[in-house]
């Protein structure tokens, strides 16, 4: 079940957190980086999945956590590319990816 949470997120009791980003992102921004500095190895193995596979929007990572904690990423933006990447926001999210990502959310879990 998704629940709406107020306050910080990363203090919720819920079982995972869900958060929109593109493939490879840098987590330079709102949650994407308060969740790099709670978990810096977290977008390491990131980084690292969307290197090996390819990641394309509309797809789903899930990380856990040392204390349990899982974290969805939700791949919903176009990706920015290229050696001159950071610092660059990436693309607006599209209702496409999001519906892709929520039916990929829906077979993992």
């Amino acid at each position: 079940m998704i629940i709406k949470v107020s306050g910080d997120i990363l203090l919720t009791s819920a079982q995972a957190i869900a958060h929109a980003v593109a493939p490879a992102d840098h987590f330079e921004n709102g949650l994407a980086l308060a969740l790099r500095e709670q978990w810096p190895a977290m977008v390491r193995d990131f980084r690292h999945y969307c290197h090996q596979n390819h990641a394309k929007p509309g797809e789903v990572w899930m990380w856990g956590g040392p204390e349990g904690k899982v974290v969805v990423s939700l791949m919903v933006q176009e990706p920015v590319e290229g050696p001159h990447s950071h610092g660059v926001h990436p693309g607006p999210a599209t209702l496409s990816y999001v519906n892709h990502a929520l039916k990929a959310l829906r077979h993992l879990i």
